[in-house]
């Protein structure tokens, strides 16, 4: 457990004291902190001060037992976060620019060489006096939202270097006119998306480079947002993770996150941990240190509740996260001793719960159905209506992701989903080759909206209508030859009764041919997480109990259970004894009973081989 601090906390030494007592109040909770490089100036003067202070402070930190490491910007934000500092106003270099020529104040554009060797300079001050364990650059190392800038980075360098690069001579308003009229079958968006991807890879090589050079066993680390909606963005950020290892030899660490930061409305926890999920599963597989973020911005005691912190936590790792970090102290909004008597102690007390999770599931991922996205939704052609660069963004599959309250697992971008789910946007997004072979081969969950995109698209001629399976209703089920099952159902409606729901589950249960790891069969707001392994054996099943009320026993049906009936079912709750649940069997589905789960509450079971 990590957690993340502000530059106040090593300039303030009332502020600094303060906090080494709150650690020393509540110990092993936290095993690693993030100091924090000064964002609000490009000062060297300011920086060599702080970092001098924040050396004093990581020392005070080792002397308790903990670990530092450090966090700092790169790109900048945008004109208006935090305070929109004069001090933060490059002199020397260009500033972002983007697709509509908007140029921003404080952005940096990735190609400046003198903005390099900003980067080199500061960062370097900070790893070479405080000797960080991990250097973690902030999640503004990104294409989109710098705002007033929409996207980067269509400067005169950028596209002198675009051109230079692929042979190409264009200027922003005809790159822009390529890009939305999609030349070349994709070619041009391909190619400058990669180009994008490259100039974030560069400031992380940069830094990476100069921080190695003064602090050889520091790792680098990169947070990262949630921009799968974000198409300039590219697929992922392993562009950027194998920069940091190329120039370091050292395997980086990964911070997803991004939003979420009051439980106002605690559902969108939910949201923001599938989208996690999708981020986790794009990275490349020897990254095992996957911190995910949980955020309490501006951290004010009316934003995040202790309880709510502690079940987002565990609903994280149930994503497939290894470790958490947490921004809940970072503007100090609160008394030090307001922050560690509600948060930390309470965090304390579900540490082992956590730590139990992730070790029992290590080697497994989220199973269920894959709201899936084309890798090549990103050269979907324009469509009648559609703005400039509105090909850039996607909202597929986010209403799917309601039904997860129904009791339907769900596995963003899953290596081994039981079936697939898409609405229209999603449908529109694939490819030709891509479409033909997904209603061919696979399990497929539609609503009519999408059914109606894949009709328009002629995939309806690769399948046959088959009546609908004994006991489902309102659904037309379609095979093809070579395996694959379709459904269509009229809406992907979370409003409905259980017996629609128990209907559409019993649907989605088809398309995968009956493969659902753990279905839920008791009328109950609740968010199912089987994790399985690499060969779709069920390890365990979280379940969050999403709604203010009581949740009476629930009943679970689990697949992919010991066929030889040869293991145990222990439900764990946090602060609570474990409880051996005793299933009975329907063939090789194994049922269990969970006990009452409180509202807002979360818990889970652990599936163990017998001990004799």
């Amino acid at each position: 457990m990590i957690l993340r601090l502000w530059p106040e906390h090593h300039n303030d030494t009332v502020l600094r004291n303060e906090f080494l007592q709150a650690m020393q109040a509540y110990p092993n909770t936290f095993e690693e902190v993030w100091l924090c490089a000064e964002f609000e100036t490009l000062s060297m003067d300011v920086h060599r001060q702080s970092a001098a202070s924040m050396a004093v402070a990581a020392q005070k930190i080792r002397e308790i037992g903990v670990i530092p490491s450090v966090q700092a910007i790169t790109l900048g934000h945008g004109d208006n976060f935090e305070s929109g500092s004069e001090e933060l106003i490059p002199t020397e270099w260009g500033a972002i620019t983007d697709a509509n020529g908007v140029v921003t104040r404080t952005g940096h554009c990735p190609r400046q060489p003198k903005y390099h060797e900003y980067l080199k300079e500061m960062y370097a001050l900070y790893a070479e006096r405080c000797q960080p364990d991990i250097v973690w650059l902030d999640d503004d190392l990104r294409v989109t939202h710098h705002w007033p800038a929409r996207q980067l980075c269509f400067c005169d360098t950028c596209i002198r270097q675009f051109n230079d690069q692929y042979g190409r001579q264009w200027s922003r308003e005809t790159l822009v006119q390529a890009l939305d009229a999609n030349d070349e079958k994709g070619v041009v968006r391909q190619q400058w998306i990669a180009f994008s991807q490259e100039s974030l890879a560069s400031v992380a090589r940069t830094i990476s480079r100069s921080v190695h050079r003064v602090s050889p066993k520091t790792r680098m680390g990169l947070q990262h947002a949630n921009f799968h909606r974000e198409l300039l963005e590219g697929r992922d950020w392993n562009p950027i993770f194998r920069a940091m290892k190329e120039e370091t030899g050292l395997t980086p660490a990964s911070r997803p996150g991004n939003g979420f930061y009051n439980d106002h409305a605690p559902r969108e926890m939910v949201m923001k941990g599938y989208d996690m999920a999708r981020q986790i599963r794009r990275l490349d597989p020897d990254i095992k240190e996957i911190a995910a973020e949980i955020e309490g911005y501006r951290h004010y005691a009316s934003g995040k509740s202790p309880h709510g912190l502690c079940v987002e936590s565990l609903f994280y790792l149930s994503m497939g996260a290894t470790q958490l970090s947490y921004a809940i102290i970072c503007s100090a909004s609160e008394p030090m001793e307001w922050y560690a008597d509600n948060y930390f102690k309470k965090l304390q007390e579900w540490r082992p719960f956590y730590e139990e999770y992730a070790r029992f599931n290590e080697g497994t991922e989220p199973g269920g159905l894959d709201p899936y996205i084309s890798p090549k939704q990103v050269i979907r052609e324009k469509r009648p209506g559609d703005s400039s660069f509105g090909w850039t963004t996607t909202g597929a599959n986010d209403p799917v992701l309601s039904l997860s309250f129904l009791g339907i697992p769900f596995c963003p971008d899953g290596n081994n989903p039981s079936a697939l789910i898409m609405d229209a946007e999603a449908i529109s997004g694939l490819n030709k080759e891509e479409a033909i072979f997904l209603f061919q081969h696979r399990g497929i969950l539609l609503n009519a909206p999408a059914w109606k995109v894949a009709q328009q698209r002629r995939l309806d001629t690769l399948l046959t209508a088959i009546p609908a399976p004994e006991g489902l209703t309102h659904v037309s089920c379609f095979l093809s030859p070579g395996g694959g099952r379709t459904a269509v159902v009229p809406s992907y409606d979370p409003s409905i009764s259980n017996t629609q729901r128990l209907n559409l589950l019993g649907i989605a249960d088809w398309t995968t041919c009956h493969r659902i790891p753990a279905i839920m069969e008791t009328a109950a707001q609740a968010v199912v997480v089987p994790r399985i392994d690499e060969g779709g054996k069920l390890r365990s099943v979280t379940l969050l109990n999403c709604s203010i009320s009581d949740q009476p026993e629930t009943q679970l049906r689990l697949r992919g259970c010991d066929p030889n009936k040869k293991q145990q079912f222990i439900w764990k709750k946090a602060g609570q004894p474990d409880v051996i649940l005793r299933p009975r069997y329907d063939g090789s589905d194994a049922i269990i009973r969970i006990p009452t789960l409180e509202g807002w509450n979360i818990g889970w079971v652990a599936i163990t081989a017998f001990t004799l």
